[in-house]
């Protein structure tokens, strides 16, 4: 007998949903061989049956939640099958409707409460969790080997508004009764979620929708976002383009993000802070320059990554990007075209939005918001002369703590200089 456990299909994955069994108890499997559908944070996606023998027990049903490297299924020999056992996690996509009850602030038990024992965690990792009861066997780490760092518990905690924020004082709670700090809760508790107005619908989240939630949030919290925009002529880019694209079929043309994506790669090359990371031992300058690019979904938004888009042919960006959109249209992506994107470019020029603001996608440091190309009348270099120019808008979200704004402007007016002379970035 050998368990099928749900896989890891991205560094930040915690759990699985099982959206589909696509074979049943009784069936032989093959390793290699698709055997569910399950929904990451990301993507919905088919798995596939790490050995190859009859499914015996199915342990996570349809709807069910499971967290990474728990079993989900089992194989035997085909002998016999057994009937399904209800899975130990229980699916709890209804339970999200419940309104967050701060009632009676009665606190969790706080045995074990920040206990470190066999968890890998950093110490500053294992002081927070003492601090703001955090149980680390309850976090996941996105640290090296699964190691749990400061940031881990900071998202834990911002996920658990309710937990107490005093750190316990074991040895000395048994002695200190006169003194309670729990009853000041109920006078002044936290502001409860609203519950829901009648006749309203509850959407539960996706799992998509709840890493977006998470993963925005705590970059939103945690990294000082400052912002740099620039108006780009794109009227070379667009001539450049128009040449390129006469003699190709229309599935082969390159578009106007393909040479975004482009300038963005040659300019990361010459500005590595602005491809890097915030990581508790310091900067992570990044050995490759890898552009992930905003794709919006019905379910959300996904950002599959182009490697090395500094090296690529601008030809290579361009069919590289149509084969990644397509994959996230037919929700086929997989975890190797998601993961290892070092800076985001997000493009809502085809919505007719000119300017906006973009939230940093973590452990990422920056991202690229691009407006539409828009032709609006300019002056003719020094003179008075009016002309017609087409102007692009593109906005730079940068952590503060990795870069700085003369930096990040330098960085900016590269990216204007290679579109607005495009042969340069074809050299």
């Amino acid at each position: 007998m050998a368990d099928i456990t749900m896989p890891k299909m991205g560094f930040d994955m915690t759990e699985g949903l099982i959206v589909r069994w696509l074979k049943k108890i009784g069936d032989h499997v093959n390793k290699g061989e698709a055997i569910a559908e399950i929904e990451t944070d990301k993507v919905t996606i088919e798995i596939e049956s790490f050995v190859s023998g009859t499914i015996s027990e199915i342990l996570a049903p349809e709807g069910s939640r499971t967290p990474v490297g728990g079993v989900i299924a089992r194989t035997g020999d085909g002998a016999t099958a057994t009937a399904p056992v209800a899975a130990p996690v229980a699916a709890a996509p209804v339970v999200a409707a419940a309104p967050v009850a701060v009632a009676a602030a009665t606190p969790a038990p706080v045995a074990g409460v920040g206990a470190a024992d066999g968890v890998k965690a950093s110490p500053i990792a294992k002081r927070m969790a003492r601090e703001h009861g955090v149980n680390l066997a309850t976090v996941a780490g996105s640290g090296p080997g699964g190691r749990i760092v400061r940031d881990d518990v900071a998202a834990a905690i911002a996920g658990n508004p309710t937990a107490p924020v005093v750190a316990p004082v074991a040895p000395v709670a048994p002695v200190a009764p006169v003194a309670p700090v729990a009853p000041v809760a109920p006078v002044a508790p936290v502001a409860p979620v609203p519950s829901a107005a009648p006749g309203s619908t509850i959407v539960p989240l996706s799992n998509m929708r709840r890493t977006i939630t998470r993963r925005l949030g705590q970059s939103w919290q945690q990294a000082p976002h400052f912002y740099i925009t620039m108006d780009v002529d794109m009227g070379a880019a667009l001539e450049m383009r128009k040449r390129i694209n006469a003699p190709l079929a229309k599935e082969q043309q390159i578009s106007i993000n393909d040479m975004i994506v482009k300038a963005c790669g040659v300019a990361l090359a010459q500005y590595p802070n602005l491809n890097a990371s915030f990581v508790e031992e310091g900067i992570q300058l990044n050995p490759n320059v890898n552009v992930s690019i905003a794709v919006a979904l019905d379910t959300g938004l996904v950002a599959p990554v182009i490697t090395n888009a500094d090296s690529r042919t601008l030809g290579g960006v361009a069919r590289e990007s149509k084969r990644l959109i397509g994959l996230a249209r037919e929700g086929k992506l997989g975890a190797e075209n998601l993961s290892g994107g070092t800076f985001t470019v997000s493009n809502l020029g085809m919505y007719g939005v000119t300017e906006f603001d973009a939230i940093i996608t973590p452990p990422q440091c920056a991202i690229l918001a691009v407006g539409a190309v828009r032709r609006v009348p300019v002056f003719k270099g020094d003179s008075d002369e009016v002309v017609a120019a087409n102007i692009c808008s593109i906005t730079i979200s940068a952590d503060h703590r990795i870069t700085d704004g003369a930096e990040a402007a330098r960085f900016v007016a590269e990216i204007k200089r290679l579109l607005e002379d495009p042969l340069a970035m074809l050299v």
